[in-house]
């Protein structure tokens, strides 16, 4: 190649290098082509990172040096021609260098495509598998919270059926009673109260002469059997049991009959009160003296039969003179009974109600709904009445058996009226027999004096058995122990616009709160207003009084209606007037205890029992009685309004049976009642526990001593002291009904 050639290539070379160094040209290749050299492949782009690695470019072989020594022979190239050539080349190796780009850019958008769907579809296997997850924990906690559900469920419905299964035993004792009571008011005779009144009086008169009557006979009996084993006991001869075995015997036969005339009435009942099936414990001492006379009978027919030789004739008319006592007792006690239904012209009830909203008794006070119903529990059969349906067919059938066993042991069947006259002489005893007359005599007796009466022992103990007691606004604050101590006007309207205001609220609501109101309304010759659309809410009351909405309650209810309250306002019984939602002004009231209802209020504490606050004034709460009464916390209990209203529904306990009723308002002769019945039955049921204890236990001793032949040990003077001894407690007992 000459030097003009070279001259051309050094230029061509130093223009091209001024092309921008990149990978679409590979400037050796292009100036060993214009040499006359075999082209080197062009050099492709140089791949990206994420491109797959292309093979290396071999290189060709030189020519051979016959082409390059011909190759000054042929014609020289013209230039243009060379450019020509170039930019031809130049151009393919730029579509090939896009078809490349297109290609690879291809091959990247597949590859991202792909990752983009491996991504969707990794992202949809974790969606799901997480909704999975969220289900089975869903339906765990589903299942764990319906588990939970149905344990509640159950245990409620276990706790209803056991409330259920126990107010089904109460319904059914009620019904019992209720049908009890049917089947004896059958039997009842209704008079007027004020001729039961006299009569039961006149009969407790003469019960009580003829009574002192039969003590006497019963303390000359005694003398008779005690004088010839006592010789510093002046008897004379005749009528020494011993020296003159008929006379005597006689002579104890002579006043048992005597004592028995006198008494007839008692002595027939027992035997008229068996045939008819009720026997009472008179017929134990009908069937003792008639003992008694068979026992004195066998000794003068049959002189040499063995055993005592002292009938037990003074013990059988002891016997009949406290079963006297008893009745005249109850007599008595009746009389003043009916003297408290005469006196009273509005006699209120107290009933014994059971209420299946609370699963409780309560002692509640209620209109008398009927006259003839609390003369009708009057004359029914009381507690000892039931309780000697029971006692005396065993007491009797024991006796004859034991009689039978003691008298045939012994080869002698003529001791039999020995043996059952002794037998009898204790199945009996006084303390049985004075268990209930003279406690209810004394309780009769207290509660006139308290303008209150009690049916007998049977609804005293319905009343025992009470856990709660009723109480109302009088019962707790009784007429003029609230008064308006102070008005603290706020200037929006006049003390005598808040006086009424309060007045007519109150008044028309029907609280004892009104009254009050009103007459201080009168006598500071204020202005009388009419509300309208009055509603009693908690903690106070709301109506309309003209064109103003009113509201009149305590602090409490302030404070859910948002009314701001000075901090010298905040006691217990102030109440707060709001006029068109405004506070108007104070009122400050007075709610004083008095001496009755403060001892009224000790007592139920000591009785154990708990009071419902059956009061519509919002003033009265649990916390302000505990306060006042000096109460333990939780001794008071207050419904919500609607109770209050279920309380105070006068048919509340229409239905049940009157167990007593008050001649006066107030709490101290409620709680009389409610005293007067606990220590009545308190003590009935202590007095025949003890006499049915002292009776059974008097029928084993003597048929054993008996059975044992031991005459010795059953003489007169050791049945009377059996007798008196277990009479002891008895009448001690008795004495705390005073």
């Amino acid at each position: 190649m000459d030097r003009k050639d070279d001259m051309d290539l050094e230029s061509l070379k130093n223009m091209l290098s001024d092309v921008p160094d990149t990978d679409e040209f590979d400037l050796d290749s292009i100036i060993a082509e214009v040499s006359g050299q075999a082209p080197a492949k062009a050099a492709e782009p140089m791949p990206k990172a994420s491109a797959e690695p292309e093979k290396p470019v071999e290189p060709q072989p030189a020519p051979a040096a016959e082409t390059k020594a011909e190759e000054p022979q042929t014609a020289p190239r013209n230039k243009k021609d060379k450019t020509a050539k170039k930019a031809a080349e130049t151009a393919a190796a730029a579509a090939e260098h896009e078809s490349v780009e297109e290609a690879r850019e291809a091959r990247i958008a597949a590859r991202e495509q792909k990752m983009e769907e491996r991504e969707r579809r990794t992202a949809q296997k974790i969606a799901e598998r997480q909704a999975r997850r969220e289900a089975k924990l869903a339906e765990k906690e589903a299942a764990e919270k319906a588990a939970e559900q149905q344990e509640i469920v159950e245990e409620a419905a276990a706790e209803e059926a056991s409330r259920k299964a126990s107010i089904s035993r109460k319904q059914a004792r009620a019904a019992r009673i209720a049908a009890d009571q049917a089947e004896e008011e059958e039997d009842i005779k209704l008079v007027d109260p004020e001729v039961a009144m006299h009569a039961a009086r006149r009969r407790s008169g003469i019960l009580s002469f003829r009574s002192l009557l039969v003590l006497i006979l019963a303390a000359a009996a005694a003398y008779l059997s005690f004088a010839p084993s006592f010789k510093a006991l002046p008897l004379p001869v005749v009528l020494d049991i011993l020296q003159n075995p008929t006379i005597g015997i006689g002579a104890l036969a002579a006043l048992q009959i005597l004592a028995l005339l006198i008494g007839i009435d008692v002595f027939g009942n027992g035997f008229s009160s068996l045939l008819h099936g009720r026997p009472a414990r008179g017929t134990l001492v009908s069937f003792a003296a008639l003992a008694s006379l068979l026992h004195c009978a066998s000794l003068l027919v049959f002189p040499d039969q063995g055993g005592v030789a002292v009938p037990y004739t003074a013990v059988s008319i002891l016997l009949l003179y406290a079963e006297m006592r008893e009745a005249r007792g109850r007599s008595l006690a009746q009389a003043r009974s009916y003297r408290a239904v005469c006196e009273a012209e509005q006699p209120l009830a107290v009933y014994s109600h059971y209420d299946s909203d609370i699963d409780a008794c309560n002692a509640v006070k209620c209109p008398l709904y009927d006259a003839s119903s609390f003369l009708t529990e009057i004359e029914r059969p009381d507690t000892v009445d039931r309780f000697s349906l029971i006692y005396t067919p065993i007491a009797l059938a024991l006796a004859i058996i034991l009689s039978l066993v003691a008298s045939f042991n012994c080869g002698e069947p003529v001791r039999f009226f020995w043996a059952f006259s002794a037998i009898l002489s204790v199945s009996a005893p006084i303390g049985l027999l004075c268990a209930f007359g003279a406690s209810y005599k004394n309780t009769a007796s207290r509660l006139l004096r308290s303008g209150a009466a009690i049916a007998g022992a049977r609804q005293a103990n319905l009343l025992r058995g009470t856990e709660k007691v009723m109480l109302l606004e009088n019962d707790l604050f009784p007429t003029g122990s609230i008064e308006l101590e102070a008005i603290d006007n706020l200037g929006r309207i006049t003390d005598e616009q808040i006086l009424g205001c309060a007045a007519a609220l109150t008044e028309s609501a029907g609280l004892e709160l009104g009254r009050v109101l009103t007459d201080t309304t009168k006598e500071r010759f204020g202005i009388t207003f009419t509300a309208r659309d009055v509603r009693l809410v908690e903690g106070g009351v709301t109506g309309a009084v003209g064109t103003s909405r009113i509201v009149l309650g305590t602090a409490a209810l302030m404070v859910k209606m948002g009314v701001p309250i000075e901090s010298g306002h905040k006691g217990q019984i102030n109440m707060y007037l709001v006029v068109d939602n405004a506070l108007a002004g104070v009122l400050t009231m007075r709610y004083q205890t008095t001496k009755n209802t403060y001892k009224a209020m000790r007592l139920m504490r000591r009785m154990h029992m708990n009071a419902v606050l059956a009061v519509r004034d919002f003033n009265i709460s649990p916390a302000m009685i505990e306060e006042e009464f000096d109460l333990r916390r939780g001794f008071a209990d207050q419904p919500d309004p609607a109770g209050v209203d279920r309380l105070l529904n006068p048919n509340y306990a229409k239905g049940d049976a009157p167990a007593a009723i008050l001649t006066r308002e107030g709490a101290g002769p409620f709680m009389q009642v409610l005293r007067g019945a606990d220590k009545l039955a308190g003590a009935v049921r202590s007095a025949l526990t003890l006499g049915t204890f002292a009776g059974l236990l008097g029928m084993l001793i003597v048929f054993y001593l008996l059975y044992q032949n031991a005459a010795d040990a059953l003489p007169v003077m050791n049945i009377l002291l059996y007798q008196l001894i277990w009479y002891i407690p008895v009448f001690i007992i008795t004495q705390q009904t005073r």
